[in-house]
């Protein structure tokens, strides 16, 4: 089974609870709350998840989906993190541009977010390439930021570890 990106989000959330002592490795059913059901139960099918339930001797209990070896081998043999989109890059690149400019106020402004793929955008931002971001205080405003995730898709494009894209010397 290929899984879709939906899926592997679940996956990746799945593995960052992995070494959460506190839920000892386990999804919680709260946090599962954000994901599709029917995406947690293929997954559960295809045994890249599995459903658990603790019980402490305080009375208190956990439920939720703990990460199989198999889901495990997956993340790992890289099928979790394709390569960006050409038209992924360009839009990171651009918000990265436009939030360098000092009257953006360190973002790129919501009312610029009507010239991209609302689509691009909202893929960007479901697996961690894009943040939104809220200021409030003197100045109040809306927009994107790319995170240290899509700064690293930026330069491993550019093809360089070192420096932002934007950053290399003509």
């Amino acid at each position: 089974m290929q899984p879709t990106t939906a899926q592997i989000s679940i996956l990746r959330a799945a593995a960052a609870f992995s070494t959460v002592q506190r839920y000892n490795g386990t999804l919680p059913k709260r946090q599962a709350l954000h994901y599709d059901k029917t995406q947690l139960a293929v997954l559960e099918d295809a045994g890249f998840l599995e459903r658990v339930k603790l019980s402490f001797p305080c009375g208190a209990a956990i439920e939720g989906w703990r990460l199989t070896e198999p889901g495990r081998h997956l993340l790992a043999d890289g099928a979790a993190d394709p390569a960006l989109e050409p038209e992924h890059l360009r839009l990171l690149s651009d918000v990265y541009h436009y939030s360098r400019l000092s009257q953006n106020r360190g973002m790129m402004p919501k009312e610029l977010e009507k010239a991209f793929d609302a689509d691009d955008l909202r893929d960007l931002f479901e697996h961690g390439y894009l943040l939104r971001i809220k200021l409030k205080g003197r100045v109040t405003a809306k927009g994107w930021v790319v995170s240290d995730k899509g700064l690293t898709a930026l330069r491993r494009a550019a093809g360089t570890a070192a420096t932002p894209p934007c950053a290399k010397s003509h």
